[in-house]
């Protein structure tokens, strides 16, 4: 919406370039200079002239001043004004005209979607180690990767949301290996996941004072890998109990996979790319093993086969790169996995490079930082696990004890709860930048005040409770101008919807989304405080309304859009 009136401000600016100083420019360079003002005061559209004083030889402030002078001769609806500040050079649009847009543009079905683009993108996130509980380590994984995933569906791109399992690799052997040796001690049957656990943690407390278990371990797995019948249906049973149990954690969290892929699927396509990557004359051996040299690249070596034989990550996922653009047709590639495997792909993403394949331009590392809690990190090996479902439950419980106590007849209030604590969750980390760590701390969580989910979310609320007690239709179409200053501000607010989510998508960073929402709620609070709505006279109050209806269903795309759920009351 506020890209239409970004066009018309860059269309006049060229087209008086070209008539005052006889400079011809590309529209698409000038709305790369555009901005928005930070009051409305200021105008709808801001842009810097510094650019040209070199060229006029004339200085910012008299540039923006010609340019304003030559503008408003000529001046146009929906613009109504032309005004220099210094070196920049504001319009402002008419305020009916802007209502009228965002009212129109509210009430069609493209609110936050934009045509198709007629690209494929493939997300990977979640991506679980099978065999093990998910954790709030994989919190951030999973819906940080589904608020991507909508984001691309926003942007009009196909999409396939891939769970890039990890069933494959060295844990393997040492989970088989505490099988064999230790699972007569274990109620595996009745309790796969805890059982499991229990003994992948019990491998590494054992392999800390003997190392020969770490051997054997990686021993065990080179059998996985030769096809040992025994073992390959233990690790398929590991792997279909492993997913039954993600699936009712992400189904609370409304997240949805179009595929799920192990890294195990890629087994038989490993020795092609072996020697794929050979026949590029990139394979070097170190030590009996065989390694693509980056020391060029400033990096280590990355290495491909180890000198028994066995596959790794980075052989895998050069093999599943390769599938991602032959197999799913990927124009992008869009790996949402944390920071601590930031040198892992860009070794990965350097062979590719190397190995000739330009699109690997297109395939991207969504790093994130990971939480902090007040008694330090998470460890599989160690125990220290802080298990997802526990964080869920315990949001929900907090959230309806607040419930409780702010509203006790409310209807609903376990489905609410659910969605208020999970929707909290969510919010609190998506609304910090991804590449940050975060500070993990409940009162901020929950906070039904401050900068946080139940806020959003209740703002929302109170936009359906405002047009329940009115009871009047909004007016969307020849209504009165809207020309309070709460007025103006929420609707330009509201206008940057479509850009905020272009934004987000372009630098794949969902907190720009979060952060515009707690800027519709403060901008939609200074509305109502000032603005009386129900109770004025008829034209007024409906137009009034419309602009209530035109927050809330902006609030509400933008939750959805974070994968967080709009209650109807709270």
């Amino acid at each position: 919406m506020l890209n239409h009136i970004k066009k018309i401000s860059a269309a006049k600016v060229c087209e008086t370039l070209k008539s005052v100083f006889n400079i011809e420019l590309d529209e698409i360079k000038i709305l790369d200079l555009l901005e928005s003002p930070k009051k409305v005061e200021m105008g709808h559209v801001a842009m810097p002239v510094f650019f040209l004083a070199k060229e006029l030889k004339k200085s910012p402030k008299d540039i923006s001043q010609l340019l304003a002078d030559s503008i408003n001769e000529t001046l146009q609806a929906p613009m109504s004004k032309a005004e220099a500040a210094g070196g920049y050079l504001n319009f402002t649009f008419d305020n009916l005209s802007l209502q009228k847009l965002l009212f129109d543009h509210v009430n069609s079905s493209q609110l936050g979607e934009a045509k198709s683009s007629g690209k494929r993108v493939v997300v990977d996130y979640c991506s679980p180690n099978v065999a093990k509980p998910m954790h709030i380590g994989h919190f951030r994984a999973t819906i940080m990767g589904q608020a991507i995933c909508n984001l691309a569906v926003s942007q009009g791109h196909d999409l396939v949301a891939l769970n890039y399992i990890g069933d494959w690799g060295t844990q393997f052997g040492k989970l088989a290996w505490a099988i064999e040796n230790w699972g007569s001690e274990y109620p595996l049957e009745a309790e796969p996941i805890e059982s499991l656990l229990k003994l992948y943690i019990r491998f590494h407390e054992e392999a800390e004072t003997n190392k020969e278990i770490e051997k054997a371990g990686a021993e065990t797995f080179k059998r996985l890998e030769e096809g040992d019948e025994d073992i390959k249906k233990l690790w398929q049973k590991i792997v279909k109990l492993s997913l039954a149990e993600y699936e009712k954690t992400l189904k609370r969290l409304k997240v949805k996979h179009n595929l799920v892929r192990g890294e195990s699927f890629y087994n038989d396509k490993l020795k092609d790319t072996v020697e794929l990557i050979n026949s590029k004359g990139l394979l070097e051996e170190s030590e009996g093993a065989q390694i693509v040299n980056l020391e060029s690249d400033n990096m280590p070596p990355c290495l491909i086969r180890k000198a028994d034989g066995a596959s790794l990550y980075a052989t895998r996922d050069v093999a599943s790169a390769l599938d991602r653009i032959e197999d799913l047709k990927a124009d992008q590639s869009l790996y949402v996995v944390g920071s601590e495997q930031t040198l892992h792909f860009q070794q990965v993403f350097k062979v590719l490079e190397k190995m000739g394949y330009d699109w690997v331009k297109d395939c991207h590392h969504i790093s994130f930082g990971r939480y902090r809690f007040a008694d330090g990190q998470m460890s599989t090996r160690k125990g220290r696990l802080i298990r997802l479902n526990e964080m869920l439950d315990k949001a929900q419980t907090i959230a309806q004890e607040i419930i409780n106590k702010k509203n006790p007849d409310l209807k609903n209030k376990k489905v609410i709860a659910e969605q208020v604590g999970i929707g909290a969750l969510i919010f609190y980390d998506l609304m910090n930048d991804r590449q940050k760590d975060i500070d993990f701390d409940w009162d901020k969580v929950m906070n039904f005040e401050g900068d946080s989910g139940p806020y959003v979310q209740y703002c929302q609320v109170r936009c359906r409770s405002v047009l329940a007690k009115s009871g009047k239709a909004p007016l969307f179409d020849g209504g009165v101008e809207l020309a309070a200053v709460e007025e103006r501000e929420l609707i330009k607010t509201l206008l940057s919807f479509e850009q905020v989510l272009e934004s987000a998508y372009k630098n794949f960073k969902p907190h720009v989304v979060a952060n515009y929402l707690l800027d519709v709620c403060k901008a939609f609070g200074h509305f109502y405080h000032k603005c009386r709505i129900v109770g004025e006279e008829d034209k007024l109050e409906q137009s009034r309304l419309a602009l209530v209806v035109s927050t809330q269903k902006v609030i509400e795309k933008g939750l959805a859009i974070l994968n967080i759920e709009s209650p109807e009351a709270m």
